[in-house]
């Protein structure tokens, strides 16, 4: 697959505000709001190039784009293995050759970091069933293999395993009995969901592992630990020997909770929607729909599913496509993400607005104004700070507004029932 004539790349040359091309071939709609670095890090996430991607990496690559910008976010967005593949198969001579030896150097080592993940990933594993606990791999080599079908093709920083609670303390005994040791624990930012997450890191080594029961931040939090996984777990193959994985359908749904936990920062976490989906043509679209509506997360799959859609242009059913275009908000904030790519990216969404996010993307009413209510006790961020995407913010600052002087009145109610109860005491105390 050589490099094209600039004549044909002319010929097939599409509209900059994403219409459709001189072949009648329409780019992803989200690509028309990027600047030309955001778009050539799209067009190269992928493991399948069609010729309109062929050939538009083409003309990006000779219109004079940032290198040192591409190569920094290839990085920042996780997605280096895929974009450097591409670019030395469509257009290596464009590439300077100090930007080349940058993405070379890094994938080798991101190569050499995911076997070590996979071969530990599994003697883990089998120190954890030995002692009766049951753990589910999730992200990492095993999304490496189920989505991309190649561990080289997707950046791992660490291992992260899924365990039900009552199991945490015999899993962490067994980790340090395979040389890890805490490094930190998450205590639910201040919320009630107590502890969602153990980080180890190996001793004298470089493995680090995440054990879970909840996916959790502030104003944010998903149960993992639930018993349906379990059951449907499948066999996904590593270099030494198969591991129990997600099934595909709980495998999508819990992606797309975790882009949305994170405002979709990382384009690594649209690619993985968009590969599993296409490596997945058999996926149950009724069982997804109906388990993210039973786990309270349908719009968050439907916004994922949005920007797979958007960025990768991933066919979906058209139960889904239904599903989206009766869904404003998902559609509008789909375009927003991921904000570092955007042309205007003060317009866009990250994790700084992530608890209007949540707010938006709550599946009822009831659990949209719960989580409202709580911001305004909160004081939050959102509150104050001028979001236009966010449609319900005029709504939610007139409700903190009105809740103040409530606040305001069982504050002085608590502190003089407190007040009573010491002089109580205290002449209890003297009598």
């Amino acid at each position: 697959m050589g490099q094209l004539p600039r004549s044909r790349v002319a010929q097939w040359k599409p509209s900059r505000l994403g219409g459709i091309s001189r072949k009648g071939i329409a780019p992803a709609p989200g690509l028309s709001l990027m600047r030309a670095e955001g778009r050539l890090l799209v067009l190269c996430a992928r493991t399948t190039v069609n010729e309109f991607v062929r050939v538009e990496v083409i003309d990006l690559a000779c219109d004079g784009i940032d290198w040192d910008q591409v190569w920094q976010l290839s990085k920042a967005h996780g997605v280096a293995p895929l974009v450097y593949r591409n670019l030395v198969t469509i257009c290596p001579a464009a590439v300077p050759s100090a930007i080349h030896e940058a993405f070379r150097r890094h994938n080798q080592a991101n190569a050499l970091l995911n076997t070590l993940l996979a071969k530990e990933l599994v003697s883990l594993l089998d120190a954890l069933a030995a002692k009766g606990v049951t753990a589910i791999p999730f992200k990492g080599v095993t999304l490496a293999q189920t989505a991309y079908g190649d561990l080289s093709l997707r950046e791992c920083a660490d291992i992260d395993l899924i365990v039900e609670q009552g199991a945490i303390p015999q899993a962490r005994k067994v980790l340090w009995s395979q040389g890890y040791q805490l490094t930190s624990q998450d205590m639910g930012n201040g919320e009630e969901s107590g502890e969602p997450y153990h980080f180890f890191q190996k001793r004298n080594g470089i493995v680090a592992v995440d054990l879970q029961w909840v996916m959790a931040s502030r104003y944010f939090g998903f149960r993992l630990d639930r018993g349906a996984l379990w059951g449907r777990l499948k066999p996904v193959q590593l270099p030494t020997k198969p591991v129990g994985g997600l099934c595909s359908e709980d495998l999508l749904i819990l992606l797309c909770v975790h882009g949305s936990k994170h405002a979709w920062e990382q384009l690594k976490w649209v690619c993985d929607v968009a590969e599993l989906v296409r490596r997945r043509p058999a996926l149950d679209w009724s069982r997804v729909l109906f388990q993210a509506g039973e786990w309270g997360c349908r719009r968050m799959v439907l916004l994922g599913l949005t920007m797979a859609h958007s960025l990768f242009d991933t066919v979906l059913p058209s139960v889904v496509l239904r599903e989206i275009d009766g869904d404003a908000d998902v559609s509008v904030l789909a375009l927003k993400m991921p904000r570092q790519l955007l042309k205007q990216p003060d317009q866009g969404i990250d994790e700084d607005c992530a608890p209007a996010l949540y707010m938006t993307l709550k599946d009822s009413w009831a659990e949209r104004w719960k989580l409202g209510i709580t911001l305004c006790r909160a004081e939050a961020e959102v509150l104050t700070r001028t979001l236009p995407w966010f449609r319900f913010q005029r709504r939610l600052r007139l409700l903190s507004v009105c809740l103040k002087p409530v606040h305001r009145f069982l504050a002085k109610s608590i502190l003089s029932g407190r007040m009573r109860e010491t002089v109580v005491r205290w002449l209890q105390s003297s009598g």
